[in-house]
């Protein structure tokens, strides 16, 4: 009967039930040694340095734990609990994958996981738990558990054009950087790098009137949980600027209006500026106000030497015939950094703006605490925004996102190349796949590809090099394996029929703790059974050294970017990054010249259209009785309709660009019905250079 005495207590022994044992049991530690512990004490006992009781009891590890390990009879490494689905080294190469999309910009969510460890399921047809192969929270909790190493983090978001940013733009850039300031266009050049006093850069951020939403204390299970916030969606534009030095330009808030019939920068410092925009945002007006108005007289107000060095991005708010002008006869030098490199080398964006926004999120919340039933608008967006920049605008800030960026000192190695990772596959894309190159120690060594990026030819062939599995041990005779296991099997059932449901439970509950119990006969050779019956290959399967599947290979594949034709045209010239230089300027003042000859050639068009349209409808006016047609009069230029095509009499559909004057008359033809040849191939330029008559006149 379940709880009677187990064995005689006359004969010394005591009255234990399998409720005893379990209170019992529950007390007690599991493995009180660590795993390297453990392997640092079988190193010492292998190498004759330890006997196996002097290890036993030197590292507290109980002595027939260490006979199972050096004898093979337990593996040396060895799990709590049941086996994990996939083996120790299919995990690891999950891990692997796992980590190498992260870097390549495609991070995997749980979920995202889950559905990639059924799909691996689906085709390697394994007995799992699951249903439908799809593992769920619990298996997701316990994977993190065995690799610590995973953890989950808020990702941000990465432009397709950041994608394609590669190391060598980013040097090239810098290489051009340095031969521009060492030029004699620039006075000092050399002399102006090495002072991080007159090296600046400026940067604009948006700051929603709305705040965000945090995670409330709600009573438990209540539906709905509010919380009181702004219901305006639109955002400040804060334009910042800082020196390598440390020295923060008061910064630029730009508003949303024209007018004001309040004082928006009510409680903010007067050092602080105002910018007016339609939409709020940066624009080419505002930028030359800035410049203009409140950057160089706070440049000389603290008496900065000039010129000074002003960095930016190359957005179109920041490029104007006008500023460059101006930043050109003052001393400005504006030097427009890599396209879609903000993240990498502008330093407000590495170090200011992340540590402002997380300090306004803190100061809206505890600013609408302190003013219950107000939010934040625009009239004291300034007294609310002041304190944060008071505590954000540091030198150690600004010195420490220069340095990030390798601005000051310049050095082109020291940005972060860990951020460029998503040009493994992107930035190759444009360029000719080209072979891996292989280890320089050895020529027969084949390419680690896990270290470097994967050839954008074929995604699949990079990841199957960096998968690829070992050729497996054979084991020796595994079908005697097999019938020793099921001999085992059946010895150990007979055995177990022997004994009360206490004892098993007993014996069974030793062997999964590694009791030390010398002293009884007994469970000494049950124990001897039980281990032949896990000796078979197919009884740890997690801790078993065998080959990934041939599933992991089909479905941890890496994605290859779209092709991106090498031989592209561009819409433009490459403009320099010297916006203040001389190049720059020229190209600017013919770019605006041809803008103004376009727009005169259209507006004469457009009066010659118009005159000719009115002519038409004056004549209609006319009510003139039908005569027959003088031959001697379809010369006469005012005959003639000026919107038709002389050539094949249809009159003006609107299409500006597809017609064509003569040079001795009013006439007008199309492309098409005139005797040029290849008028269709030709530029407008080249046409409006052609003197052209058509045959009534030539």
């Amino acid at each position: 009967m379940f709880g009677s005495a187990l064995l005689n207590p006359c004969n010394g022994f005591c009255f234990v039930t399998a409720k005893m044992l379990r209170a019992k049991a529950a007390t007690k530690k599991y493995r009180r040694y660590s795993q390297s512990t453990l392997e640092e004490c079988i190193r010492k006992v292998q190498s004759g340095d330890l006997s196996v009781k002097k290890a036993s009891q030197e590292y507290a590890i109980p002595k027939t734990t260490l006979l199972d390990k050096l004898s093979g009879r337990r593996p040396v490494s060895s799990t709590q609990g049941p086996s994990p689905i996939l083996t120790v080294d299919e995990e690891e190469k999950l891990v692997e994958w796992i980590f190498h999309m992260n870097r390549i910009g495609y991070g995997q969510t749980r979920r995202g996981l889950c559905f990639t460890v059924k799909k691996i399921l689906d085709d390697d047809g394994r007995d799992n738990p699951f249903k439908d192969n799809l593992p769920g929270p619990h298996w997701v909790r316990a994977f993190l558990r065995r690799h610590p190493n995973v953890s989950e983090r808020m990702g941000e978001a990465l432009g397709v054009e950041r994608a394609y940013l590669t190391a060598a733009k980013l040097e090239k850039w810098f290489d051009e950087f340095v031969g521009f300031m060492n030029s004699t266009e620039v006075e000092d050049g050399e002399v102006l790098l090495l002072d991080p006093t007159r090296i600046f850069n400026c940067d604009e951020s948006g700051f929603p009137l709305a705040g965000k939403t945090e995670k409330v204390l709600a009573p438990t299970g209540v539906k709905y949980v509010y919380q009181y916030s702004n219901s305006d969606r639109r955002q400040i534009t804060v334009m910042a600027c800082m020196s390598a030095a440390g020295l923060f330009i008061e910064p630029m808030l730009i508003f949303p209006n024209s007018r004001f019939r309040y004082n928006p920068l009510e409680g903010a410092p007067d050092s602080f500026c105002i910018g007016r925009s339609s939409n709020g945002w940066m624009n080419t007006e505002v930028f030359f106000e800035w410049v203009a108005n409140h950057f160089l007289p706070t440049v000389r107000k603290e008496k900065v030497k000039l010129p000074v060095l002003l960095l930016l991005d190359g957005h179109a708010a920041h490029i104007n015939l006008e500023t460059t002008k101006f930043c050109a006869e003052n001393h400005i030098i504006l030097y427009c950094l890599p396209a879609h490199s903000s993240h990498i080398l502008q330093p407000c964006d590495i170090s200011l703006f992340g540590s402002l926004k997380k300090a306004w999120w803190a100061e809206v919340t505890r600013w609408k605490t302190a003013n219950i039933g107000q939010v934040v608008n625009k009239m004291n967006f300034a007294a609310v925004f002041a304190p944060v920049w008071r505590r954000c605008a540091r030198a150690d800030i600004a010195v420490s996102g220069f340095e990030a960026a390798g601005l000051y000192p310049l050095n082109k190695d020291r940005f972060d190349r860990e951020k460029l990772g998503p040009s493994a596959i992107f930035g190759q894309a444009q360029t000719p796949s080209t072979s891996a190159p292989t280890s320089s120690a050895s020529p027969s060594a084949s390419t680690n590809t896990q270290q470097s990026p994967p050839s954008t030819s074929s995604s699949a062939t990079a990841l199957s090099s960096s998968i690829a599995p070992t050729p497996p041990t054979v084991p020796a005779s595994p079908a005697h394996q097999l019938s020793k296991h099921a001999e085992a099997s059946i010895a150990l059932r007979v055995l177990e029929a022997t004994l009360t449901e206490e004892k098993v439970w007993l014996f069974n509950h030793r062997y999964e703790e590694d009791y030390d119990v010398d002293t009884d006969a007994l469970y000494n050779s049950w124990r001897k059974i039980k281990d032949q019956t896990r000796e078979a290959p197919a009884a740890h399967p997690a801790e078993t050294a065998t080959p990934p599947a041939d599933a992991f290979e089909a479905h941890l594949r890496f994605p290859r970017a779209p092709d991106r034709p090498l031989g592209r045209k561009r819409k433009g010239e490459e403009l320099p990054h010297a916006l203040s230089g001389e190049v720059y300027r020229k190209y600017m003042e013919k770019k605006r010249k041809d803008k103004e000859d376009e727009e005169t050639r259209k507006r004469v068009n457009r009066e010659k259209r118009e005159a000719a349209k009115k002519k038409k409808e004056e004549a209609k006016k006319k009510k003139k009785k039908p005569t027959t047609p003088d031959p001697s009069s379809e010369s006469d230029d005012g005959d003639i309709n000026e919107n038709t095509c002389a050539g094949c009499q249809r009159e003006y559909d609107g299409e500006e660009e597809d017609w064509l004057g003569c040079e001795a008359c009013p006439r007008w033809y199309h492309r098409r019905c005139t005797d040029i040849m290849n008028v269709t191939e030709m530029s407008d330029s080249e046409l409006r250079d052609l003197d052209w008559q058509c045959a009534n006149c030539m």
